[in-house]
């Protein structure tokens, strides 16, 4: 997987209002188009209307079940949140909200982004994001690519997933990162590179950061010396006190 650094520019702040929990399953090979790091999540069929609510709610709430099963936790809410841009109406509380009826608009020039910022190092098992191509069409993201780091100035790309279409659940996964494939950070931006049909403003209707309750711990992990990020690895690994 490429490492890139990334030069940050900074764009509208808004200031979360906390929400939570999600979903999602496993399998490593599956249809999208084949970046290392995902695995299409829930999906369902393309019904229209009333039906289209309905199918959407049951895809969204199915999926919170599976990752509570699974062990997954949602550790978003312990996180400051930060995005490129927002349609007042559609920022952070419509995103985080455990409802598939709501989502974050951006609102400015690709590419959008979504800045996490925990203060203390966390665990990250995967990213999942709940997207619906029948409903928003050119608004649906094409490619996502993630970064990770302590803070803006030492970003280095961590995953990228393609999507085609996607309905339901989507996840990322950081499999490259360390040998037991979690990624240790203190700073995750997200980046939505492309639209499906060349769109110019971005819908996500739901994202959670899941952490393994058993492997995630926000009070400790805080062991490494502060080193300069020079690989993956060490990005996954390092804290800066």
């Amino acid at each position: 997987m490429m490492m890139k650094v990334v030069v940050m520019i900074t764009r509208t702040i808004e200031r979360p209002e906390d929400d939570e929990d999600d979903e999602e399953d496993d399998d490593d090979d599956d249809n999208d188009n084949g970046d290392d790091d995902g695995d299409e999540g829930v999906s369902g069929s393309r019904d229209t209307g009333d039906d289209l609510d309905v199918s959407n709610m049951a895809m969204y709430k199915l999926g919170l079940k599976k990752f509570e099963s699974l062990g997954l936790v949602d550790i978003g809410k312990l996180a400051w949140w930060r995005l490129s841009s927002f349609k007042t109406g559609y920022g952070i509380k419509e995103l985080r909200e455990d409802s598939p009826y709501g989502y974050w608009q951006s609102d400015g020039v690709q590419p959008h982004y979504i800045q996490i910022h925990f203060t203390k190092k966390v665990s990250i098992e995967k990213i999942s994001f709940f997207l619906n191509y029948p409903t928003d069409e050119s608004y649906t993201p094409s490619k996502i690519v993630i970064y990770a780091g302590s803070g803006e100035h030492d970003l280095l790309e961590v995953a990228s997933k393609e999507f085609i279409e996607p309905i339901g659940w989507q996840n990322i996964y950081f499999k490259d990162v360390r040998a037991d494939n979690i990624l240790k950070t203190y700073f995750i931006q997200i980046c939505f590179i492309a639209n499906h049909q060349n769109g110019k403003d971005t819908h996500v209707r739901g994202l959670k950061i899941f952490a393994p309750s058993t492997k995630n711990d926000v009070r400790q992990d805080m062991d490494d010396e502060g080193v300069s990020f020079t690989s993956i690895k060490l990005l996954s690994e390092c804290a800066i006190r």
